[in-house]
């Protein structure tokens, strides 16, 4: 039986989740993501083992809509969904945060996507 870590009730330590927080191209222009953990920990850098675990569940990507190096605009969707789902309970006036974006595996492709605005963009077309 495989032993796992203990999680807090916390729910970022429920599951491992990471931050795209900034990208390079190589010489060859392809893209590099790097990653940081939300807990602090773990370091992922194998691309086939994110997809799997991405894939698989064990893991949570999601990349900032406030990240300078997107190169889809993503204001829009952001702003209509934060007037959706956040709720003025005090009256002061809509609260707005910074949203996630969920990255996910396309089965189609097998690559790591973005869907927004109903438009699935690959990493590679969503970064500069």
């Amino acid at each position: 039986m495989p032993v796992t870590p203990i999680r807090s009730g916390n729910a970022v330590h429920k599951i491992d989740k990471y931050f795209i927080h900034s990208t390079e191209r190589d010489a060859n222009g392809r893209i590099k993501l790097k990653l940081s953990s939300a807990a602090g920990y773990g370091r992922l850098t194998n691309t086939e083992e994110i997809k799997r675990k991405l894939r698989d569940g064990a893991i949570q990507l999601t990349v900032l809509s406030n990240n300078e190096q997107i190169k889809v605009k993503t204001g829009d969707a952001v702003k209509n969904n934060e007037e959706r789902y956040v709720i003025d309970y005090d009256e002061r006036g809509v609260k707005w945060t910074v949203r996630e974006l969920q990255v996910f595996v396309n089965p189609s492709t097998n690559e790591m996507s973005v869907e927004l605005l109903g438009k699935v963009y690959t990493m590679d077309e969503f970064f500069e």
